[in-house]
């Protein structure tokens, strides 16, 4: 037999390949073919049932809810605005592009874009939208101003933002981290209580609130806003170590003021050094000059002549105000049962004398008179408690803090002062705000003094919350200034003269449900 040569043997070799390659493809198509008519058979039974156990099938999950969108049909050219169809011009027709006048296509499609815009939108709406669209620009020029550096302008543009959009809260954000750039504490203080009040979820407003009140020193409200940003964030880094920091500047203050009221206070302590730190320098000795009599004279012929200086209307004014004083210090006025009489014989001779002002400004003058008096009177230097003797019903805001300056060092007689005025007056008295400092004075009053005497308090808390912005002022209470509030309301639960539906929307006034 003759040998197969490689080339051959690796044509058999293909061949046989090929022919079981055939194979394997001719039984894969075998079995394509079964399945493909065992699914035709499967789908024509499913087709031929109707119902299943004589019953009608279901429909699909939801599908009446659905509704069905409607197939929306483009418009031909002729439909809109009753055009005509414009012809495809051809590349080649340089004839037709000549004529072609492009002016005119263009006012056509800002016409359709006027009229397909006033379909949908409303002047009042444009106008809000280009509003909020200056207003941000504002606030991108705020913040290039403020990267720069230049903190005027900053908070210029942040200004205009406001007018332009004042529902925006990070407009007021941004203008009290610029004050505070510039130091003004207060005025970014009440940015961000305003940022607040439009987003009382922002996080960067309860931050520089609690840099602000940090710096004006007031620890205490300040720990209590970086509480509220741990609170929505309890992972924040910066509210932590400002607590910290509050907290070592609040240690500091205590162990000054423990230093402060120690027994030596006012010594002037000598200064002990070692031997080879003293000064090597030698002593000498000081000639102290006294002050005689001479420079008083000089002073007062210099006071006598700017009093020359003075016109002669000035002069009357002065000579008639020391007899007027010297009315009221004389040693046979001066006496607590007699003070409001011998201001109401005196007022005679004050209108005597004030004829050419006006009522209201006599008013004020009498007012004034009757303060002095009340002053002057005041046992308060003879370290004895101030009466409240002669503190009548204050008449305004302005009679009511003067009295408040005597009386809230002395808690029984600003508890008889409170008793004489009707709580229906505190609207009128406090005027525009609540000073947080008289409304805790207030308070802790009617903790002492009227839960002890058993008297009822409740129109007093009731009517302070009639005050404009005293939800302001109860907002930021520390956490003593709460459970001063608390004990107060519990007090009235446990005497039951109150309703729960009364006490439950006074509690929420105080923020305390």
């Amino acid at each position: 037999m003759a040998k197969i040569s490689a080339s051959e043997q690796k044509m058999l070799m293909l061949q046989h390949q090929m022919k079981e390659n055939n194979l394997d493809l001719e039984s894969f198509v075998k079995d394509m073919n079964k399945w493909e008519d065992s699914i035709k058979e499967k789908e024509k039974k499913l087709i031929s049932e109707k119902s299943v156990n004589g019953k009608d099938l279901p429909p699909i999950r939801n599908s009446l809810k659905i509704k069905k969108k409607k197939k929306v049909k483009p418009q031909k050219d002729d439909d809109i605005q009753g055009r005509k169809p414009r012809k495809r011009i051809s590349g080649y027709d340089y004839r037709s592009w000549d004529k072609l006048d492009i002016d005119k296509m263009c006012d056509d499609v800002d016409k359709t874009e006027k009229s397909d815009s006033s379909e949908y939108e409303t002047d009042e709406e444009w106008e809000a939208e280009r509003r909020k669209q200056q207003a941000a620009m504002e606030k991108d020029a705020g913040n290039d101003y403020f990267k720069r550096g230049d903190y005027t302008n900053a908070i210029e543009s942040y200004t205009k933002g406001m007018g332009l959009d004042p529902t925006n809260p990070i407009l007021p954000a941004n203008r009290a981290m610029a004050l505070l750039k510039e130091q003004k504490y207060a005025a970014a203080e009440v940015d961000c209580m305003t940022a607040l009040t439009l987003d009382p979820l922002y996080v960067k407003a309860y931050l520089r609130l609690g840099a602000a009140q940090f710096c004006m020193k007031k620890f205490d409200k300040a720990k209590d806003t970086f509480e509220k940003v741990l609170q929505l964030e309890p992972q924040n880094k910066q509210a932590k170590f400002e607590i910290e920091k509050i907290e070592k500047e609040m240690k500091k203050e205590q162990m000054v003021t423990h230093d402060s009221l120690g027994p030596d206070v006012g010594l002037v302590k000598p200064i002990t050094k070692p031997v080879n730190k003293r000064s090597k320098k030698p002593l000498r000795r000081l000639e102290i000059e006294e002050v005689d009599i001479e420079e008083t004279d000089i002073r007062q012929a210099a006071r006598s002549r700017v009093e020359e200086s003075h016109s002669t209307q000035r002069k009357e004014t002065e000579s008639r105000d020391n007899q007027m004083f010297a009315k009221f210090t004389s040693p046979g006025m001066i006496n607590a049962g007699s003070t409001q009489q011998t201001v109401q014989e005196s007022t005679p001779v004050i209108n005597s004398d004030i004829s050419t002002k006006s009522q209201t400004e006599q008013q004020l003058d009498l007012s004034s008179v009757q303060n002095e008096a009340k002053t002057s009177i005041s046992p308060r230097s003879e370290g004895k408690s101030v009466s409240p003797r002669g503190f009548s019903v204050p008449a305004s805001s302005f009679q009511f803090q003067a009295d408040y300056k005597v009386l809230k060092k002395d808690t029984t007689a600003f508890y008889n002062y409170l008793k004489k005025i009707d709580p229906s007056l505190y609207p009128k008295l406090f005027g525009e705000c609540l000073d947080a400092e008289i409304l805790m004075k207030m308070l802790s009053v009617f903790q002492k003094c009227f839960i002890s005497a058993g008297e009822d308090y409740f129109p007093h808390m009731s009517k302070l919350t009639e005050v404009k912005r005293f939800g302001m002022t109860v907002m930021f209470f520390s956490r003593k200034e709460k459970q001063v509030l608390q004990h107060l309301f519990d007090n009235l639960k446990e005497n039951g003269t109150i309703s729960e539906k009364d006490l439950k929307q006074l509690k929420t006034k105080y923020e305390m449900s």
